[in-house]
């Protein structure tokens, strides 16, 4: 069982009573004229049991938790508990940080269990306990600072800082703890000179063409920063985005299947260009100079890169051993081992080399985004598979979280509506506690079945088409390990509905993988499969995947990850794109496990296998009406409702002649505007196509006689 710990916080009301508030640290911000002022208040902590056998001896560990906070992980060492959030702070200033902390409240007699940091999703590894008798040996505080601060970073056109507070220090010889309840932080800042200001490698604006949910992520989330704390020698500048929004770049003889589906993103209203990979340059360099000049120069709308071929046509990058796009959608290259670059493009791969299979992904994307499921309860749907690992000598507690991790989105998820059907599988007949101590409740130790039964609740979910389908577990390029689901089980899904695949596990999105595809691939082929799914390339992290599956989930429907100062989230990613998705679970990976070398790994692994801008439904989609007509040369448009973020676009002769937002429910246009022929107005017999797209709404259009 988990006890919780308090840290006996000061300055809170009378009334506060740790032990019901919990662990939950409490966050006051305020931005001054010339600093940002971040006061921190830490509650207490949770302590389990997780006793281990080391060597010949079994040892009393401790595993001690914050509520919403992650970890300082380092192999073997003792696994100490980080609050990471980005902080914004203004383009046009330098800064300097100091740290104020109370006296320490010591706690005594405490082994504080180690980092797993090596533990992986493959099929295969080997169970090693990773137990470091050095570090523990040490008679010094771990870590050495109590707060660390990040190098600036452009996070969704945020310039922010990755701030850890990490309110426990340990001694392991004497295997003491030291917390401390109150820190405050003060950023202080310091305007450039105005030569340097312009030099400044961020937006010196808030662009038009943010994703808004990555505010979750940041203590401080309101845009336009520049105005509450001004830059000095900067006027106001007006924006005038350019360019294409998504860029396709396609494999030659593919250029039939990427001009379609083009033309249904332009349709929909995303400003959307192809260009052949024999135009860029089929190297490493020629694709990211390309990419990065595109989306560097001022004003760029450019925010979404689809790489249109396998590797053998659009040439893939090798980084440590491994392949992988990542650093296609970054500014610039990393500079070191650790250097953890955050994208400023949501990119992906849809990694065909035939026409056919170009087409049949293309045809997916469009079904999936056009003419969705008319099943009410398909978007209620959801199926999370996970195991309980409880390696020998099994003691009847999990060794990895992925049950528990499941559990915890789970929960969410059903707090807001939705069904989530259970399949779990065990290795242990008489599971009793997860990996933190707390112990398993009857529902989900009744919701456990054996191999067979879990694999035919797999096929039976896909078949049926899921919302999501999720996956803790092991996995390979075939396809996951427990509970299994192959790629020779695809084989007999016959679906009329897709559905999204969150694939959280080892190398199931390996499309470097030659001669023979991966179990992304033959997913995003097959009909009624995943127009496009989320899979890593090679061995990832345990630990980092269970913050990785948090947060592609808190991206749509936040609250998954604890918001700050408060309790509930904001908001979630605009547009639910898939690769936004990605790069904000990537984004939080730098909150739970600060920047090293396994966060960096995963950066580059995971990819969007299929369509980066795919709009996921999070809820049934609301119809649009739409009513057309022209009268005394003008162009009469009703739109019922006028959603927020809808788009219309007007065709004339498969030519767009018209693109804007939707501001009212009654648009006129007069049909000189549209410009549709040099100096008259077509003949009667010649019409406009009309359409509407909005997130969460169906796609609509009609066709209007001139």
């Amino acid at each position: 069982m988990s006890e919780f710990v308090s840290l006996f916080p000061s300055g809170l009301s009378k009334n506060f009573n740790p032990e019901e508030y919990s662990e939950k640290p409490i966050i006051s911000l305020e931005e001054k004229k010339d600093s940002i002022e971040i006061d921190y208040v830490f509650p207490g902590f949770t302590m389990g049991n997780n006793e281990q056998q080391v060597d010949d001896q079994t040892l009393a560990f401790k595993e001690i938790g914050i509520s919403g906070a992650g970890f300082i992980s380092e192999s073997g060492k003792p696994l100490i508990p980080s609050f990471g959030r980005f902080v914004q702070i203004p383009p046009g200033f330098e800064f300097e940080v100091t740290v104020q902390k109370n006296k320490p409240v010591l706690f005594d007699d405490i082994l504080i269990t180690p980092a797993q940091e090596q533990a992986t999703d493959q099929a295969a590894e080997p169970s090693e306990f990773e137990y470091s008798t050095e570090a523990y040996s040490h008679n010094s505080l771990y870590p050495a600072e109590v707060v660390q601060i990040g190098e600036p970073q452009n996070m969704d056109d945020y310039k922010v800082l990755a701030i850890h507070v990490r309110p426990l220090q340990y001694n392991p010889a004497k295997k003491q703890v030291s917390g401390f309840s109150n820190i405050k932080i003060t950023i202080s800042l310091t305007p450039l000179e105005k030569a340097d200001a312009d030099m400044e490698e961020f937006p010196l604006i808030d662009p038009p063409t943010n994703r808004e949910g990555f505010g979750n992520l940041v203590l401080n989330p309101r845009r336009s920063i520049t105005e509450r704390i001004p830059i000095p020698h900067r006027p106001p500048v007006l924006t005038i985005p350019r360019g294409p929004e998504f860029l396709i770049i396609y494999d030659d003889t593919l250029k039939s299947a990427a001009e379609r589906l083009a033309d249904w993103k332009n349709h929909k209203g995303l400003l959307t260009e192809i260009v052949s990979i024999s135009t860029v340059g089929n190297s490493v360099d020629k694709i990211k100079k390309y990419i990065r000049k595109r989306r560097n120069f001022f004003f760029s709308r450019l925010r979404y890169v689809l790489l249109f071929g396998d590797i053998n046509a659009i040439a893939i990058e090798e980084v440590g051993g491994n392949t992988t796009d990542f650093y296609y959608f970054t500014k610039k290259d990393p500079a070191n081992a650790n250097d953890c670059l955050l994208p400023t493009i949501s990119g992906g791969r849809i990694p065909v080399d035939s026409l056919d299979d170009a087409n049949a992904v293309v045809e997916q994307i469009i079904n999936y985004e056009k003419t969705p499921p008319c099943d009410s309860d398909y978007y209620n749907r959801m199926t999370f598979a996970a195991y309980f690992q409880d390696d020998g000598p099994q003691d009847g507690q999990a060794d990895r979280a992925y049950m528990k991790t499941m559990e915890g989105i789970r929960e969410h998820m059903i707090s807001i509506g939705f069904s989530v059907d259970r399949v779990y599988v065990s290795n242990n007949p008489n599971p009793q506690r997860y990996k933190d101590g707390s112990v398993i409740p009857t529902e989900v130790l009744n919701a456990i079945v054996n191999g067979d039964d879990a694999t035919e609740m797999l096929l039976s979910a896909t078949s049926e088409g899921q919302l999501i389908v999720g996956h803790r577990d092991h996995g390979g390029e075939d396809g996951w390990v427990h509970p299994r689901f192959s790629r020779n089980h695809l084989k007999s899904i016959l679906s009329a509905y897709p559905s999204i695949f969150y694939s959280i596990n080892c190398r199931t999105g390996r499309f470097d993988f030659d001669p023979q595809d991966s179990f992304a691939e033959d997913l995003m082929e097959l009909k009624g499969g995943a127009p496009s799914l989320i899979a890593p390339t090679e061995y990832s992290g345990t630990w980092r995947n269970d913050s990785l599956m948090k947060a592609l989930f808190d991206a749509v429907w936040p609250g998954v990850i604890a918001s700050f100062p408060g309790s509930s989230a904001s908001y979630a990613i605009k547009y639910n794109r898939l690769g936004d998705i990605l790069n904000y679970a990537k984004s939080y990976l730098l909150l739970a496990h600060g920047t090293n070398n396994g966060v960096k790994s995963h950066f580059e692994m995971y990819h969007v296998i299929g369509d980066p801008t795919l709009q996921i439904w999070a809820e049934e989609p609301s119809p649009i009406r739409l009513r057309t007509f022209v009268r005394r040369n003008t162009l009469h448009i009703h739109i019922s409702p006028s959603p927020a973020e809808a788009v219309i676009t007007i065709w004339y002769k498969n030519k767009a002649v018209k693109r804007s937002a939707v501001t009212s429910n009654r648009i006129s246009i007069p049909l000189k505007d549209l410009r549709l022929k040099p100096g008259r107005i077509p003949s009667s017999r010649a019409s406009l196509d009309v359409c509407v797209s909005a997130p969460g709404h169906r796609y609509t259009h009609t066709r209007v006689r001139l």
